[in-house]
């Protein structure tokens, strides 16, 4: 019976992790149940999804991916917690990261894995410092527009100058 559970919780974990190439590992030890359920809701509503499995069906779910480096299982050493989300590590980086900037020191993130990667946790931390799409895509914009944007008063000097230099030159040919 614990052997045909097992196999029913590693299809599920395959049905919940099969088709993301990103996760961000941490321990959650030490919190409360009510640190736990404000962790949670404040990841729900950045879209990521916190998990908690039994480190042995890890180990052995991640281990038998052959799309992933071995290395990662090793991350789940005591009380794991592995963050998802469909966007992607960033977003699941940035959601661990601000809820540390407000409970400092509450839990600790081991590492993760981006792109078939393993990231250390100073990767982690490193990545959740990177703008998201929507910020990164307006700054592309407004790196492409501002120069669009002082043509009007270039022109508007160019036709200046070019006028200052031809009332100097009139001035000189009325003068000889």
């Amino acid at each position: 019976m614990a052997r045909e559970l097992n196999d029913i919780i590693t299809r599920q974990l395959e049905t919940r992790f099969g088709e993301l190439d990103g996760f961000v590992v941490f321990d959650y030890q030490g919190l409360s149940a009510e640190d736990t359920f404000q962790l949670r809701s404040n990841l729900r509503s950045d879209g990521v999804r916190m998990n908690v499995v039994q480190n042995r069906l890890s180990k052995r779910y991640f281990g038998e991916r052959e799309d992933l480096p071995g290395e990662f299982v090793d991350l789940f050493q005591g009380p794991t917690a592995l963050l998802t989300c469909e966007e992607g590590t960033l977003r699941s980086s940035k959601s661990i990261a601000n809820w540390l900037k407000e409970n400092k020191d509450s839990v600790e993130i081991r590492g993760g894995l981006f792109e078939g990667k393993i990231l250390s946790k100073e990767d982690v931390a490193e990545m959740a410092k990177i703008p998201d799409k929507e910020t990164l895509l307006s700054q592309t914009v407004g790196m492409f527009l501002s120069p669009v944007q002082f043509l009007p008063s270039a022109a508007k000097s160019l036709v200046s100058h070019l006028a200052g230099c031809a009332k100097a030159r009139h001035e000189e040919l009325s003068d000889s």
